[in-house]
This record gives structure tokens, sequence and C-alpha cells, in this order.
């Protein structure tokens, strides 16, 4: 009587593994189709940061207001001891703690130029505006451009445009194959982790030998212990499409009050930012969530922050999914973004009386 319901969960949990090895499989393909027009563009444009160059970024936006801004290294990658960077921006009085990763997945770059330039606006704008000053005399901003710097660092040199996890050696052959090996960092952290049942080791999706197995989670749960954040988001970029131009709340958020509270964020900065190919805004899905080890059901449920996913990029009208635009669009996803989050995060502000 055992066997039967063991063998219908080894047979639904294959199904799940190839299901998403085809959802990713087409999602190449879809990217490689266009990288030689209009769409996706690769090796990377010039407007993008690079692995290679984004401390010499990180120091020149902290030097324009040392007083204000410290450039922090919050930990080391994995397997090639890569530093893991954060902007730590706000005044010593500020109280509040809001946190903004710009990437997990090494193929998923838009959102690590969105933060470093989000981070620059606070920074220029604390300077001419009352209205900044006040935000960064109240909220202190930690921004980690990118906490997967092997898997950025092998998309933004030009070696592999489908990078998707870090580069931990998952096969023990000792020998790493950068197309499939990995662990995605963003299947990694603690909470929900044994519900995930894609335990292939060469799935983009892997999510380790177990939870917090990856010395890039340790360091952002570290961090957030010290921390106390209030509010976490994180950028993404949907390589199928699939998810794009969405924003994704934690699993099991019922209707708590903290719950509630992240949904009317998450609603109003969709509000805030317009789809790149079609008519419309960003939309928050209703529904079930997915019940991974991911950041937002971390934080929300560990950590009790209020916490989003943002779903950049977008289908342009060959119905192609792009992650890796050209410099003119990387810049226009860039701006309405920071816009977006300005917008947010002032709204937090309490009225004065």
């Amino acid at each position: 009587m055992t066997k039967k319901p063991l063998l219908i969960s080894w047979v639904l949990m294959k199904f799940e593994q190839l299901f998403h090895l085809a959802i990713t499989f087409l999602a190449f393909i879809s990217l490689a189709s266009c990288a030689t027009a209009k769409g996706n563009v690769y090796p990377l444009g010039s407007g993008y940061l690079r692995q290679d160059k984004l401390f010499e970024e990180l120091t020149r936006i902290a030097g324009l207001n040392p007083a204000l801004v410290q450039l922090r290294i919050i930990g080391f990658s994995a397997n090639e001891k890569l530093p893991l960077y954060a902007l730590e921006i706000g005044a010593k009085k500020a109280t509040h703690n809001m946190l903004i990763i710009g990437q997990h997945h090494g193929d998923e770059v838009i959102g690590v130029n969105i933060s470093a330039a989000f981070a620059e606006h606070l920074i220029n704008q604390y300077a001419a505006n009352a209205e900044y000053k006040k935000l960064l005399e109240q909220y202190r901003f930690w921004i980690v451009p990118t906490l997967n710097p092997e898997g950025f660092r092998v998309v933004s040199s030009g070696q592999f445009q489908f990078k998707r996890k870090n580069n931990t050696d998952t096969d023990g052959r000792k020998r790493l194959d950068l197309r499939t090996e990995g662990v995605d960092l963003n299947r990694n952290y603690p909470v929900f982790w044994d519900l995930d049942t894609d335990i292939n080791v060469n799935s983009p999706f892997y999510k380790g030998k177990g939870p917090v197995s990856e010395s890039e989670i340790k360091a952002i749960i570290a961090l957030a212990q010290q921390q106390n954040f209030e509010l976490c988001i994180f950028l993404h970029s949907s390589a199928s499409g699939a998810y794009s131009e969405k924003i994704y709340l934690p699993a099991r958020g019922n209707n708590s009050a903290l719950f509630i509270q992240t949904k009317t964020l998450a609603h109003s900065y969709a509000a805030s930012v317009k789809r790149d190919y079609s008519p419309g805004t960003y939309t928050v899905p209703d529904g079930l969530a997915s019940e991974v080890g991911n950041a937002r059901n971390f934080f929300f449920h560990s950590m009790g922050a209020m916490a989003f996913l943002v779903e950049t990029g977008g289908i342009n009208s060959n119905g192609q999914s792009v992650i890796h635009p050209d410099n003119k669009m990387l810049d226009k996803i860039v701006k309405k973004h920071v816009r977006a989050l300005s917008k947010l995060f002032i709204g937090l502000m309490p009225e004065d009386k």
C-alpha cells in the first residue's frame, strides 16, 4: 500500500523537474533567436555594469557624499571568494532600515543597474531636495547590487549568456560546467527549502545540498539579523517571459496585517511602472506564490519584514522575452524603476503634523 503513493510522488517530482527544464530551454532559445535583432543584445551593451568594474563604480557613488554613504563588504562568494558589496546610505540618526538586492541570478542583470542608479539618485537628491533629505534622515538603505558576483562575472564578461546560478561544483566531478552546475541562490534560503522538490544538481533551479549551504546566503541572512529590515525589494528579470512585468508576494501570507501592508505597497509600485512593450502597468498576480526557499519568503516569514519581488524585462512585439535589452531600452527601464522606488519610499514617510 505504501509503494503506490511513493511512485506517484516520484513521478510528479520528475514531471516538475522536466517542466522547469523545458521552460528554461525555451527561454534560452527565445533569447538566442533575437540576439542579433532588436531585442536581446549579447555580449551586453556598454551601458551595463560589469563585475570587474563594480568596485570602481560603487566607490565612485560612495564618494559623492562620504558622510552619508559607506561602501561595505558583507561577505564573499562561495567559490571564487568575490566580495559581496553593499552601499549603506542614510544619516546616522536614521532608524528605519530598508534592503534592495539587484541580483540573485547571474543572467538577470537589469537589477544591478537599477539598484546602483537608485543609490546614486538618493545621494544626489539628498543635497538638492528637502524631501529626500528628510527621507534619508529617517530611512537607511542597504543596496546590494549583486548577491551573485560569480554568475554576474560570467554573464557580464561575455563568457556565457545564460549563467543563472553561482559556480558551486554540484556534480562532484571537480571540473565546473558553467552551463549546468551551481546553486540557485534564490532557492537556498531556509524557509520552505524542504518543500522544493527539485533536487537535480543540473537543474537551473537547484536549491543546494542543504538550506543556507552557500556563503552568499549566509552573508545576507547575517546582515538581516543585524539590521532588522522593514521592507525588502528584490529585482529579477524573467528569462522565459512568463513572469515579466509582475510583482510577486510571499507565499502563505494569508490576511495578516504585515501581508496586507506588503500587498498594498506592491500594488502601489506596480501602478507606477509602465510596461515596456505593451499598454498598461505592472501587475500583482493573485493566487498561490512559490513555496520554495526564496528571499521574499525568508524575509517575510523569518524576519518579519515586508518583502516582494519585482520582475523586470518584457515581451516584445515578436513575442520574445527581453532581459538583455540594448542601451537605450536599458536606460529607459532603469529610469522608470528609479522613479517608482523613489515614489514608494517617499510615500512611506509619515506626514508632518
